[in-house]
């Protein structure tokens, strides 16, 4: 999850005019309805043309759909209503930066120079905003340096976010050493967090997540029982749980109702997105023999996400033939290690 912060995991929800249509189109871009919330805050554009907020949200849906271009668009309009305010500023540098992975090479680099141009901006604007100065550690983590990234860059970032925040400070560093493929020292990171900050259920999500990642599921489900007894409602920790419960064959019924539940939403932008909970839940269906209703989850996580590559390949195993490894039960656990050894990038293009 740590990397996956760029895009889909940060949640900074300005002030809102406080109208039942703005309210109702909150609540359609929470429960994944985005095409009936773009609609909607089309409308609302029309009739609110001054009102930045309302081009905010426009562009954040916009990003949810994919639409790179209108997304770009309406948040470029929300800039020029309220150039001062850094969220404005940050929301077009993400959305520049789906711009920038969905773009060949040459293109790339311009968007992502702007990018990080608006990373900069925003973080300047408003510098005591951990969530923008993760968004800026990551892009300086994971860009090349002829787009203005640099892991010292990403270190100074991780020093700044300590100076507000000790305890987000350690999951700054752990990020920037994940980065570097120095899984020990991250982890090391993250138990010093756990251990300080006992109470935070933050720390242990996190740790949750990194065992995940290695492989060690008996521990990620174990530290994210930790978080969620800490914080019921943490819905990254229920994924993760749900996650390792599944690689460990235990407790299916369990972690399918916990994957059910989060489809249902509602999701903020701090959440998990739709796709990755629905790849999860086609994984339950699969481990428990219910191949329809996993295909069914995958096309659902597709159409949240169809660039979604788990997904893509889960449904490609699905739809193997019968005798191919792919359909075995011993395919099926390839595929969960396959997908356990992928970490998110969420910007594709600094790869």
């Amino acid at each position: 999850m740590i990397a996956a912060i760029f895009f889909s995991l940060v949640i900074l929800t300005p002030a809102f005019p406080d109208t039942q249509s703005v309210a109702a189109d909150m609540e359609l871009y929470a429960r994944g309805r985005y095409q009936n919330a773009w609609d909607d805050l089309s409308g609302l554009a029309r009739t609110q043309p001054q009102d930045a907020n309302v081009f905010l949200w426009l562009g954040k849906t916009g990003i949810k759909l994919h639409r790179w271009d209108d997304a770009i668009k309406q948040l470029e309009r929300a800039v020029a209503l309220d150039p001062k305010n850094g969220l404005m500023h940050l929301w077009l540098g993400r959305a520049y930066g789906g711009k920038a992975a969905h773009s060949f090479i040459v293109n790339a680099y311009s968007w992502a120079r702007k990018t990080r141009q608006e990373f900069e901006t925003a973080s300047s604007l408003s510098p005591d905003n951990i969530d923008i100065r993760f968004d800026l550690l990551e892009f300086y983590a994971q860009a090349p340096g002829l787009v203005g990234g640099g892991k010292d860059k990403a270190e100074a970032q991780a020093q700044e976010i300590a100076k507000r925040d000790p305890r987000m400070g350690y999951l700054a560093r752990a990020q920037i050493l994940e980065e570097k493929k120095e899984w020990d020292l991250a982890l090391q990171e993250l138990l010093q967090a756990t251990s300080k900050y006992v109470d935070s259920a933050g720390p242990y999500a996190e740790l949750a997540e990194l065992y995940l990642r290695r492989h060690d599921y008996k521990d990620a489900e174990a530290s994210a029982r930790k978080a969620l007894a800490l914080h019921a409602s943490d819905r990254a920790a229920k994924l993760c749980r749900a996650a390792a419960l599944i690689h460990l064959h235990q407790d299916l019924p369990d972690a399918l109702s916990i994957l059910q539940e989060l489809a249902a939403g509602p999701l903020s932008d701090d959440d998990p997105g739709f796709e990755e909970i629905y790849y999860w839940l086609g994984q339950a269906y699969l481990a428990m023999g219910q191949k329809t209703d996993a295909r069914q989850a995958f096309e659902t996580s597709l159409g949240f996400d169809p660039d979604y590559s788990r997904s893509k390949q889960a449904l490609a195993q699905i739809k193997s033939p019968p005798d191919s490894p792919g359909s075995s039960a011993l395919g099926i656990l390839a595929l969960l290690r396959l997908e356990s050894d992928h970490v998110p990038y969420p910007c594709e293009w600094c790869r």
